[in-house]
């Protein structure tokens, strides 16, 4: 059973041992869901991109967000375009790594998802799920949920106030409880995402016992720092 991480550096450990399982199991449609407050989404894709390999291209909302991930991550050994750079010669890479797609973008995503076939197609941090986007109507909603079912959340870490949710593939998803001195401590363990109402229900019994001291987010911040010194 794999544990909660406590500095970004087992992260990064953990999400690249999650794709090369997914991988090992024909799996190509993954998403990594990293929601830690003052991480960017940058330092992720860094984090992952030894999984893919050259040939490959990060996928950027919009050519301007693109433009300036290009200038931020200097020369790197894959492609760094927008989704709208990629209605033609979607076929010539080896991988798709989507960076924070948002729902007004599903009809795009999952056309690219489609061209890419088996090949691996990975999204960081979607933003898909998202509800009341501008734009999208009835269909794009309905397709939304469809195209979401398609996708393996292989790594997730959700921190929040007293505790974290978490799942590391192909383990099961997992509640931790933050305690009093910072250390974490396993609730529940489901086979799905839970919902809010599960959270609540296993997070209730220990309410009064949550923490505040230095856990996980505590951990990814200070590896943050290191990485700016």
């Amino acid at each position: 059973m794999s544990e909660l991480p406590r500095t970004f550096e087992e992260t990064a450990i953990q999400m690249e041992e999650a794709i090369r399982r997914a991988r090992d199991l024909r799996k190509s449609r993954l998403q990594l869901d990293v929601r830690v407050p003052g991480l960017d989404v940058l330092t992720l894709l860094v984090a992952v991109a030894p999984s893919f390999g050259e040939g490959w291209v990060a996928l950027f909302p919009d050519p301007g967000a693109a433009a300036l991930a290009r200038k931020r991550l200097g020369e790197v050994s894959y492609a760094v375009r927008g989704l709208s750079e990629m209605r033609r010669g979607v076929e010539g890479y080896r991988a798709y790594v989507l960076i924070e797609p948002s729902a007004v973008e599903v009809e795009t995503v999952e056309a690219i998802a489609s061209q890419a076939g088996e090949k691996p197609f990975v999204i960081l941090n979607s933003r898909l799920e998202e509800a009341g986007a501008v734009g999208i109507g009835l269909s794009g909603r309905r397709l939304r949920e469809r195209f979401l079912s398609t996708l393996d959340v292989i790594y997730a870490i959700q921190p929040f106030e007293g505790g974290a949710l978490y799942r590391c593939y192909p383990g099961k998803w997992q509640l931790w409880r933050e305690e009093s001195d910072g250390e974490y401590t396993l609730l529940s363990e489901f086979d799905r995402r839970p919902l809010g109402e599960d959270i609540d229900t296993a997070m209730r019994p220990a309410s009064a016992g949550g923490g505040g001291g230095e856990g996980l987010l505590a951990g990814l911040r200070r590896f943050l720092r290191a990485l700016g010194n």
